[in-house]
């Protein structure tokens, strides 16, 4: 019986991809579960578009400091838990920010209407890493 036993993912390699103006993403990893992870890294004056988490979703910043409209002021080395069917307004980041966002699903960003303008999800992700 075969096991893997870990490994090691040199996220240095896998460049920065633009998601929004200004908000750049790296896709770490995904798996067969639709669970995934990114860093997302935001020059000041950019702004994450409102978005709806259709799963938990989990947040480390690494570098930085801001305010999330709906879950507050956050700094370097806080973590953030942001759960299901939560909806989010864009997030402004006045100063260059560096986070890793770990899902379990999917997320919507929305329209000022609501509706939904592109859905991040595992397999949007792998094209983004692949393209």
């Amino acid at each position: 019986m075969s096991q893997e036993a870990g490994r090691t993912i040199a996220t240095e390699e896998i460049p920065f991809k633009p998601l929004a103006p200004g908000v750049d993403m790296r896709v770490v990893h995904l798996d067969e579960s639709g669970s995934w992870t990114v860093m997302i890294h935001s020059r000041p004056g950019s702004v994450l578009p409102r978005h709806q988490h259709l799963s938990q979703a989990e947040i480390f910043i690494i570098e930085g400091k801001g305010n999330h409209p709906q879950t507050g002021d956050y700094n370097k080395g806080d973590y953030i838990i942001e759960p299901a069917d939560a909806i989010h307004d864009g997030v402004v980041f006045e100063v260059e920010v560096l986070m890793i966002m770990r899902s379990s699903g999917d997320v919507a960003f929305l329209n000022e209407d609501g509706s939904t303008a592109f859905m991040m999800d595992s397999g949007m992700l792998a094209g983004f890493a692949a393209g």
